[in-house]
């Protein structure tokens, strides 16, 4: 169950079907892209990168959320604007 509405997807850099996790990605954009020119409400899509487990950028930070270039994993979340 997950916590939000919002919530997609996560696309794991790791994992071995990442090229599969990334064209799904692409199409929730291109899905959203379409429903935008044919709506008045806007949405949009967001990716949060998380540190994941063993990380060697982690530093014990506080925030779970981190840039997408040092994330391990990628939630996948559209919202309205």
């Amino acid at each position: 169950m997950n916590r939000t509405k919002t919530y997609v997807m996560t696309v794991d850099k790791n994992s071995s079907n990442v090229l599969e996790q990334l064209n799904k990605l692409q199409q929730v954009r291109q899905s959203v892209s379409l429903l935008n020119k044919h709506s008045t409400k806007k949405h949009y899509v967001k990716c949060q990168g998380r540190w994941g487990y063993n990380n060697p950028d982690y530093n014990q930070r506080t925030i779970p959320f981190c840039p997408l270039d040092k994330a391990v994993k990628w939630d996948v979340y559209i919202y309205a604007r």
